[in-house]
């Protein structure tokens, strides 16, 4: 009869060569007794070394090409083993004793989802460390929250079955979405000491940009898929504003209907993003972190309204 482990952690991958040994190097170094979990790593094709170095630090791997990183994490799913699956990205790696706090939850049944923000690497940049103010749970090492990402996610295995898995339609945002569609089911927990590093976060501007614009696509696709909450009305309402306002400024500005109403617009345009920094940063006083929160904000926000366009 076979054992049931207590965590199957699946990592999606393509063309991971770079960091994937060093992901499964951290997990296996992890003080949990490695007889309570696995590591299944779900290859979408590579061309590179990435299922020579999975398979060599000792993970299970499972291939599926071509598909969209939702139905790689289903697809991991259908052969693991454990009571909670745990999803990670290659790009990632964890603390050791990451399991171990991760644990601390196995008997808890009023929960349906727990994990944490992943952290940044201590070589982060200017634009990976103000973003990690708006990503990162700061205001306690434990509360519950209404979604985490995917990149340091527990679901306990019933609970992923009972809700149909990740929803394989979507490019992006699936982890949003499965995470409402869990919040019917109980609690979500966001848990600090159940630390992993992201070691893939846009560095600069450019980067940045070209990531947001990427994670923005299935934004309303998901919203329609699982329906909209009044929580998420801000990242549905905000691109579509943003991208409205400066429209509106330079057509009453072609019509003539004076400068003043142009400028008015203007900061019409921006008093949203004024407000987000303010409620991000009420306890700093860093002139520094305002600015470069409120350019970051823009960029955002600029990706994200142009990805409504980009299917």
């Amino acid at each position: 009869m076979r054992t049931v482990l207590d965590f199957s952690v699946i990592i999606p991958a393509k063309n991971e060569e770079r960091c994937i040994s060093a992901c499964l190097q951290s997990i296996f170094s992890n003080s949990y007794p490695k007889d309570r979990y696995e590591v299944i790593v779900v290859d979408n094709g590579s061309d590179d070394r990435t299922v020579s170095l999975a398979e060599s630090n000792g993970a299970q791997v499972v291939r599926i090409p071509q598909v969209t990183i939702a139905a790689l994490r289903n697809h991991g799913a259908r052969f693991a083993q454990g009571r909670v699956l745990v999803f990670i990205d290659a790009d990632c790696t964890v603390a050791e004793d990451w399991l171990e706090q991760a644990s601390r939850y196995l008997e808890r049944k009023d929960i349906a989802l727990f994990g944490s923000p992943p952290g940044i690497p201590e070589n982060s940049t200017w634009v990976q460390r103000t973003w990690f103010l708006v990503r990162g749970k700061r205001d306690a090492d434990v509360r519950y929250v209404t979604w985490l990402e995917s990149m340091n996610m527990f679901i306990p295995h019933h609970l992923f079955l009972k809700v149909g898995g990740f929803n394989e339609d979507l490019i992006t945002c699936e982890d949003v979405d499965i995470s409402y569609r869990l919040f019917e089911h109980g609690k979500i927990i966001s848990d600090i000491n159940i630390k992993a590093v992201h070691h893939g976060e846009a560095r600069t501007l450019k980067e940045f940009f070209k990531k947001e614009r990427w994670r923005g696509k299935s934004n309303y696709n998901g919203s329609m898929a699982h329906g909209i909450k009044l929580r998420e009305l801000p990242s549905l309402i905000l691109p579509l504003y943003y991208l409205m306002m400066p429209l509106l400024a330079v057509t009453l500005w072609t019509i003539g209907w004076g400068w003043y109403l142009f400028l008015l617009s203007g900061l019409l345009w921006q008093l949203p993003i004024c407000l987000l920094v303010i409620l991000k940063l009420r306890s700093s006083i860093s002139i520094a972190d305002i600015g470069r929160l409120w350019l970051l904000y823009n960029v955002y926000y600029s990706s994200r309204s142009l990805a409504i366009f980009k299917r």
